[in-house]
């Protein structure tokens, strides 16, 4: 095995195609290319996060708590963002605003930058749908505790 076989900051600082999807869940021609949370960018970002939330929960104001908490959130994964395919000029403010539009993207663009076989195949293809990058979805946890109870069941019809 080469050193080179190993996911590398290198790969993490190149971006991927994410793909955008109406709230129905149809694809759309237009994606964002996003960064790994490997990245140096995001590092950085994360570094000042940590240090946003830390301030943000001194304030005893429950509401300017929620938005020092949610601007942070959204400045970290808009340092994930370094281009896309919509119509309106790309600089991070611009990014922000849509974050702060659609926030599930903040979540969704989270778990795709933590896919670091997206990052590390060559060409790095794309998700196939914006659900699909999510490992958490609840139709997965169900199937998981079905395969985990019909497997607990099985020991237990072993072991009798």
């Amino acid at each position: 095995m080469k050193a080179s076989d190993f996911y590398t900051r290198e790969k993490g600082n190149k971006g991927v195609k994410f793909p955008l999807y109406t709230p129905e869940g149809i694809v759309t021609e237009h994606y964002l290319e996003i960064l790994s949370v490997d990245s140096d960018a995001f590092q950085m970002a994360q570094s000042e996060m940590l240090r946003d939330l830390a301030t943000a929960n001194l304030e005893k104001d429950k509401e300017k708590r929620f938005e020092l908490v949610r601007e942070a959130k959204v400045t970290a994964a808009a340092a994930l963002i370094i281009g896309w395919s919509l119509e309106d000029d790309f600089n991070q403010e611009a990014v922000k605003e849509l974050l702060v539009e659609a926030p599930q993207l903040v979540d969704q663009i989270d778990r795709a930058a933590s896919n670091r076989a997206l990052f590390f195949a060559s060409g790095s293809k794309p998700s196939s749908t914006g659900l699909a990058v999510s490992s958490n979805s609840t139709k997965s946890r169900k199937g998981a505790r079905k395969r985990s109870a019909s497997n607990s069941s099985r020991s237990k019809k072993q072991q009798a």
